[in-house]
C-alpha cells in the first residue's frame, strides 16, 4: 500500500507557540522590561529568613509592582542607570569589606530617579500617573530601608538598622510615601500648594539619600556628582 505523507503542521489561534516562539519573545519582552525595573517597591521578605545570604527581589507580583510604578511615576529611564536590580552583595558582618557601588546601587538609582517623580508631582496634570505609583510604592516602604541596613551590616557589626545612613534613607522613604496623601489632599494643602509643597519633599529625599551616599565609604564618579548636585 502507498503511504501518504503527512502534511505539515498549521497553527491555528488556539494551538500553543513553538518553543523557539516563546523563547523569543521572552528575550524581547524582557529587553522592554528591563528600563522600567529601578526604583520600585520591591519584596524584602526573603531577606530576613534565616539562611538567606543575599536580598531577594524575585516574585511574580513583586516583579509587577516594580515594572507598575516605574512607569506610572515615569521611571522608566532608571534602567540605564541601574540595569539589573537584582543585589549583587551577600548579607553579614565582613572585616575585610570594602565599600564598593554595586552594593549600593539600588539606592543611587532611586536617588538619580527623583528628579522623574519631582516634575511629575509639581504638574497638577500628572497627578494621577504620580499617585498611581505611589500607591505602589507605599505598598513595601521598607524595601529601601532594608536595602540600606543591610548595605551597613557589611561593616557594622550590631545594630546596623540603628546606624545613621540607614536612618536617612528610612527618612528619605517616608518623604515620598507622605506625597500620596498630599496629592490624595488629605494633608490640608490644594492646587498649586500641594504641588510646591510635594516637590519640596522629593528634592528633601534627594538630600538625604545624597547623605547616605556621602557617608557609605564608596568612591564612584557617578555617587560623588550625585552629592555633590544635593547638598
Amino acid at each position: 500500500s502507498r503511504l501518504l505523507a503527512t502534511p505539515p503542521r498549521q497553527h491555528f489561534p488556539l494551538d500553543p507557540p513553538p518553543p523557539t516562539m516563546k523563547l523569543s519573545s521572552a528575550i524581547i519582552l524582557a529587553a522592554a522590561l528591563s528600563a522600567a525595573d529601578a526604583f520600585s517597591p520591591a519584596s524584602m521578605k526573603a531577606a530576613g529568613r534565616a539562611g538567606s545570604t543575599s536580598l531577594s527581589m524575585s516574585g511574580s507580583s513583586a516583579e509587577v509592582d516594580r515594572r507598575a510604578f516605574a512607569s506610572a511615576a515615569g521611571l522608566a529611564a532608571v534602567g540605564a542607570v541601574v540595569a539589573n536590580p537584582a543585589p549583587a552583595f551577600a548579607l553579614g558582618f565582613d572585616t575585610n569589606y570594602k565599600p564598593k557601588y554595586e552594593d549600593l546601587k539600588q539606592i543611587y538609582g532611586l536617588g538619580v530617579t527623583l528628579d522623574n517623580l519631582a516634575a511629575k508631582v509639581g504638574d497638577q496634570d500628572q497627578w494621577g500617573a504620580a499617585l498611581d505609583g505611589l500607591r505602589l510604592f507605599n505598598k513595601d516602604p521598607g524595601f529601601y530601608p532594608g536595602y540600606a541596613r543591610n548595605y551597613v551590616s557589611k561593616s557594622v557589626k550590631n545594630n546596623a538598622d540603628g546606624d545613621a545612613r540607614v536612618g536617612y534613607v528610612r527618612q528619605a522613604c517616608n518623604q515620598i510615601g507622605s506625597i500620596e496623601e498630599l496629592l490624595e489632599g488629605r494633608q490640608g494643602l490644594q492646587g498649586g500648594e500641594a504641588a510646591k509643597e510635594a516637590v519640596s519633599r522629593v528634592r528633601n529625599a534627594q538630600r538625604l539619600i545624597g547623605k547616605f551616599l556621602a557617608e557609605s565609604g564608596v568612591e564612584d564618579e557617578k555617587v560623588a556628582a550625585y552629592i555633590s548636585a544635593h547638598p
